[in-house]
């Protein structure tokens, strides 16, 4: 209307029409809807179901492109899901890569005895040998407990995490000026949890202060706790 408003009055009745199910014909449609179907926990999805209408998203689609290059021995890009997100429009288009070579397999290899850094851990540790004082890295998190609390099973909970994570025990040495990673031994990495008895007009300086400590990832491994 005059006022750049929608008016409702003017707009047509709406025609409602029941959708008729189209199931999949071919082995290619067949398995893009049954992967759609597994994923999204979908019973039934035919060949006009849409997978972002059915509840899927961006992080769901990275599962979806690597089931189906999986079940096709294909390389399915996930920008593929974007571009045609129904079964009909997405079988179409990875029918011609059916066979066409999927992404190699991840399988345990024998590690070097030095393990060199990614492009991300290269920059990391220059800037740290830069000035291993600093802290701007740090990712701190200070959490108030009250009530009760088994400090044993605390400091057990924590351990487990450190030994399930290799990359929680990594220091970062070098050899002739080249960084690379050496994963230490769970027993030699123990985050001590020991109570430390502040008084609490110093409990925010005790905190600011351990968090603010910074990390040489050379010979530290880069996870500190405190309780």
């Amino acid at each position: 209307n005059a006022s750049g408003k929608l008016d409702r009055k003017l707009l047509p009745e709406p025609v409602f029409e029941a959708a008729v199910f189209r199931a999949p014909v071919t082995a290619v449609e067949e398995i893009v809807a049954s992967v759609f179907g597994d994923v999204l926990g979908v019973e039934r999805v035919g060949l006009d179901d849409d997978f972002f209408a059915l509840g899927g998203n961006s992080l769901i689609a990275t599962r979806v492109a690597a089931r189906l290059g999986q079940a096709l021995d294909a390389q399915v890009p996930v920008r593929v899901l974007f571009e045609a997100s129904s079964v009909e429009l997405l079988a179409a288009r990875v029918e011609s890569e059916v066979g066409s070579g999927a992404r190699a397999a991840l399988t345990a290899r024998v590690r070097p005895e030095r393990v060199p850094l990614s492009l991300a851990q290269q920059r990391m540790w220059f800037l740290n040998r830069f000035d291993p004082g600093s802290n701007v890295d740090n990712i701190p998190v200070a959490i108030r407990l009250s009530g009760l609390l088994d400090v044993a099973a605390l400091q057990a909970a924590v351990s487990d995490v450190v030994a399930r994570h290799e990359i929680l025990r990594t220091v970062y040495p070098e050899v002739d000026g080249v960084g690379f990673q050496e994963v230490l031994s769970a027993d030699r990495v123990r985050l001590d949890l020991s109570p430390v008895v502040v008084s609490e007009s110093d409990v925010v300086g005790a905190v600011t202060e351990f968090l603010s400590t910074g990390f040489d990832v050379a010979v530290e491994v880069p996870v500190r706790a405190r309780l």
